[in-house]
This record gives C-alpha cells, sequence and structure tokens, in this order.
C-alpha cells in the first residue's frame, strides 16, 4: 500500500487538501447516542472490539496477579525477618548452651589427638 506524499507549503507547513465544506458537514450523519445501553452493547459486540476487550482484560488480570505476587513476597519477606529477629535471642541461647555442652568433649579430643602427634 503507498500513500501520496504529504503536500507542504514554502515554510514546511502541510497544506489541507479536500477539505470539507459546511454544506458536506451538515449533510453528515448524527453521532450515535452513546447513553443508549443497547447501541452500547451493540457496538461492544463487534469483532474488532471484543479483541480490545480481550486485550484489556488479559493486560489486566496480568497486572492483577503482579500486584498480588509482589503484595505477597512483601508480606512473606516481612514476616520471615519479624520470625527471625524475635526467635534470635532464644536461637543465640540455645547455640551457647550446645557449645557449653560440647566444648569440653572438644577440647579434651584436641588435647588427646595433639599429645598422639
Amino acid at each position: 500500500m503507498t500513500t501520496d506524499p504529504i503536500k507542504l507549503d514554502e515554510q514546511g507547513v502541510p497544506v489541507l487538501e479536500n477539505a470539507v465544506s459546511l454544506d458536506e458537514l451538515d449533510g453528515a450523519a448524527a453521532a450515535p447516542d452513546l447513553t443508549d445501553h443497547d447501541l452500547i452493547n451493540q457496538l461492544l459486540e463487534h469483532e474488532a472490539l471484543q479483541g480490545i476487550l480481550d486485550d484489556i482484560t488479559e493486560d489486566l488480570q496480568k497486572m492483577v496477579a503482579w500486584k498480588i505476587e509482589s503484595f505477597l513476597k512483601e508480606e512473606v519477606t516481612r514476616l520471615i525477618q519479624d520470625a527471625t529477629e524475635q526467635s534470635a535471642p532464644r536461637l543465640a541461647q540455645d547455640i551457647r548452651t550446645q557449645l557449653q555442652l560440647a566444648l569440653p568433649g572438644l577440647i579434651a579430643r584436641l588435647v588427646e589427638q595433639s599429645r598422639q602427634e
């Protein structure tokens, strides 16, 4: 498909061709009444509009899914951080207790190994 080049005047401004006269404009069909719900429903049934609605629906679905996913990630991260902070003192105490229980045996074993060498 070829298009005619746009005609420009000497300053480079596009020149209007095939202008619509006022008589032609007055004789043009009136715009449809977009307050009529039945007419709007008929217009929405056209295949082109259905395709647009499908695209909008898909885009909105992806946006909602992304928003839910990002909200859940933030919330799970916050919950994990809160749980970690709350359990940190108990975890530290448990680690200390285990070290105190294990260190005498570890030290004794190291001393025995060093004596054998």
